[in-house]
């Protein structure tokens, strides 16, 4: 899922996307609904390279830590080798 930014979408704007969109997949994952956390995860993803935030990157090894141990999902497993590359920026 591609979220689609406009010229509109201010820093604060996207940080505040990233986080929120973040927390909602870490919620759905407590609620045991992780094919839907991955899907808010992947949407955090789309904009997360374009914020510079540290609740932002709190946010990210969150996810990280969270989805291993559910790597043999493929839907987790997807999100964790879409997710790695960034990580060094985390």
């Amino acid at each position: 899922m591609i979220t689609k930014r406009t010229p509109a979408d201010s820093a604060e704007a996207l940080r505040a996307r990233v986080r929120h969109r973040a927390m909602f997949g870490e919620w759905k994952l407590q609620a045991g609904r992780l094919e839907e956390a991955c899907r808010e995860w992947h949407g955090a993803l789309d904009d997360y390279p374009h914020v510079q935030s540290g609740r932002a990157d709190d946010r990210f090894r969150v996810m990280i830590a969270a989805i291993k141990p559910h790597l043999k999902n493929p839907y987790a497993r997807e999100l964790y080798e879409r997710a790695r590359p960034l990580a060094h920026s985390a």
